[in-house]
């Protein structure tokens, strides 16, 4: 396959998995059926201790990573919001530097 055939496979089946996601979302499962999954993967669990555990940690580890990301980007909003000028906020980068007259004098009155 070339290239343009593996991003046109891609797409189609994005398509097809956003498709199927709003069809489940409109024919939701049975109670029956749900109760089959939850004890399917009940038995998973059991069955394979060791690939849940490091299933639970690679989710745990992206989830913290995510609220790490949150956090960071939280505080470089806060300390560009509280007027300082190290974070390229140019009003008070302006501000602190002195303005130029933006009138210029005649040349009769220069020295």
């Amino acid at each position: 396959m070339s290239k343009s055939d593996e991003e046109k496979a891609a797409l189609r089946k994005a398509k097809n998995a956003e498709k199927m996601r709003q069809w489940r979302a409109n024919n939701p499962h049975s109670a029956e059926k749900k109760a089959k999954e939850a004890e399917r993967a009940k038995q998973w669990r059991l069955a394979n201790p060791d690939k849940y555990r490091e299933q639970q940690n690679a989710w745990y580890a992206k989830n913290r990573e995510r609220i790490l990301a949150q956090d960071r980007a939280r505080k470089r909003r806060t300390v560009a919001d509280n007027g300082s000028a190290s974070h390229g906020d140019r009003k008070t980068t302006q501000a602190i530097r002195p303005q130029r007259p933006t009138e210029r004098l005649p040349e009769s009155d220069r020295g």
